[in-house]
């Protein structure tokens, strides 16, 4: 069962995805809203907050909250829906990249050129020297991962890794902005040198025991 805080994200994520709450335009107020959906002032606060923390809703003193203006070239919809993941769909894709994961890296080992292995040390040494600055350790994060689906050689996968990243930067830096970036990096260097000395049998435990840890890094703190 949702709380209403999501229930509230919802409402508020169709009408700006189906128009009827158009960019620069001011939202129904917040005692509005709590009285339409019948919850809480909280609940719609709590949903609202969660909304400008992702850059789609600003709060301007006085004036109300509006929908935020994007200057980049991405749509609105392309934002909404790469961006916007409650906690049971985060759930459900660490589930899925559990099993994902797994088949990767044994994929990896079978296929990647030289040249791919390279790529993934250079991405775990980016993760080391990006590790106070949030924003950066969580691309080198996604692009590990991405590297080693582009090792596999299977187009198919390449793209669902590339979905799956998009997916979950925004709540994987979060994360680790709440519960540090060391135990991330620990756990790609072990992964890394399973990888490299191509023991499927390690990276695999490794790969399975870095996904069960988000998830229950998850549970604790979402």
């Amino acid at each position: 069962m949702k709380k209403n805080s999501e229930k509230v994200f919802i409402y508020l994520k169709d009408k700006i995805t189906n128009g009827e709450w158009k960019e620069d335009e001011r939202i129904t107020p917040e005692i509005a809203l709590a009285n339409e959906l019948e919850v809480s002032r909280n609940s719609v606060r709590e949903a609202i907050e969660k909304m400008v923390g992702l850059g789609i809703l600003e709060k301007m003193k006085g004036k109300g909250t509006f929908v935020k203006k994007r200057d980049c070239g991405l749509s609105f919809n392309e934002f909404l829906r790469d961006s916007i993941i409650l906690k049971s769909d985060y759930l459900e894709i660490l589930e899925f990249r559990k099993g994902f994961e797994i088949r990767n890296v044994e994929l990896f080992i079978e296929n990647a050129a030289v040249e791919d292995f390279s790529e993934l040390q250079e991405c775990y040494e980016n993760m080391l020297k990006t590790k106070e600055d949030g924003e950066r350790f969580s691309y080198y994060d996604a692009m590990f991962h991405n590297t080693i689906a582009k090792g596999t050689k299977n187009s198919i996968i390449i793209k669902i890794s590339e979905i799956l990243s998009n997916l979950m930067i925004q709540h994987q830096k979060s994360l680790n902005d709440i519960l540090g970036y060391q135990k991330g990096v620990d756990e790609h260097k072990l992964i890394l040198d399973a990888i490299k000395a191509k023991d499927k049998e390690l990276a695999v435990l490794y790969c399975k025991r870095h996904v069960e840890r988000t998830v229950k890094d998850v549970q604790q703190v979402v």
